[in-house]
């Protein structure tokens, strides 16, 4: 019923690999969290020589895809959705980085990113 999947919406905590890393491999060791109540998505955030995955808001996955530039990101809305492909050897060694405020790393990178492009 709606009234259930909503309930369960509200009270399930979405899990989203979380890392920054400078490449795939070592951003898959680092392993998934589980997200604070509030967050509604699982971004991953693709820089020049970075990579980034964390917990996410489905407002700000939707103002980001508006953006443009030499950042690509990526959001879905299931648990670890944002992990490695199926049949990859990544699991979780215990190296996770907890992310209290994933918003604020977003946009750390997003801004590390713009402000490398201004001085090119």
């Amino acid at each position: 019923s709606l009234t259930h999947s909503l309930t369960h919406s509200l009270t399930h905590a979405l899990n989203c690999f979380t890392c920054v890393a400078s490449s795939e491999d070592d951003c898959n060791k680092q392993g998934s969290q589980t997200c604070p109540q509030y967050a509604d998505g699982c971004s991953t955030i693709i820089g020049p020589d970075s990579i980034m995955r964390s917990c996410s808001y489905k407002a700000f996955c939707d103002r980001a895809h508006r953006a443009t530039g030499e950042v690509n990101m990526d959001c879905c809305f299931t648990d670890d959705c944002n992990g490695p492909p199926k049949g990859s050897s990544a699991r979780n060694t215990g190296a996770s980085i907890l992310l209290d405020n994933p918003s604020l790393m977003l946009s750390a990178l997003i801004a590390s990113c713009l402000y490398g492009r201004l001085l090119q």
